[in-house]
């Protein structure tokens, strides 16, 4: 009756296990709404193109209208911002930038989004 005992807790410690997992399994694949490729999708075309390896994460940005992956990809000194359809799947601009001018950018969207979707010099408030 023991052996019946252990061989049901393990089960259920690997099905408690396997429904804890499955939710980041999903979560590595997940499309955003905006979104018909993943980011690992989006990832990949871009390393595709330049061979490197990803910084930071990958973003989905809506970029005048159309959803995008900000893809970093530095190869050697290089650091460039790769920007992939979200629809398509396929690269619609790239841009070499470097750490600081990513910083600023990211100051920027926060600033914006912090303004109701205005930069801040938009957001004065009248007399």
């Amino acid at each position: 009756m023991k052996t019946v005992r252990t061989a049901i807790g393990s089960v259920g410690v690997f099905a408690l296990l396997g429904a804890c997992l499955c939710p980041i399994a999903a979560q590595a694949q997940h499309t955003h709404g905006h979104a018909r490729i993943t980011t690992q999708q989006a990832r990949a075309v871009a390393l595709k193109r330049y061979h490197g390896r990803v910084e930071g994460p990958v973003k989905l940005e809506n970029e005048e209208g159309a959803w995008q992956y900000s893809v970093l990809v530095r190869s050697g000194k290089i650091l460039r911002e790769v920007m992939v359809s979200a629809k398509t799947g396929k690269i619609a601009t790239v841009e070499v930038t470097s750490e600081a001018e990513e910083q600023r950018e990211a100051r920027a969207d926060a600033a914006k989004a912090r303004h109701g979707g205005k930069s801040p010099a938009h957001h004065r408030h009248k007399p």
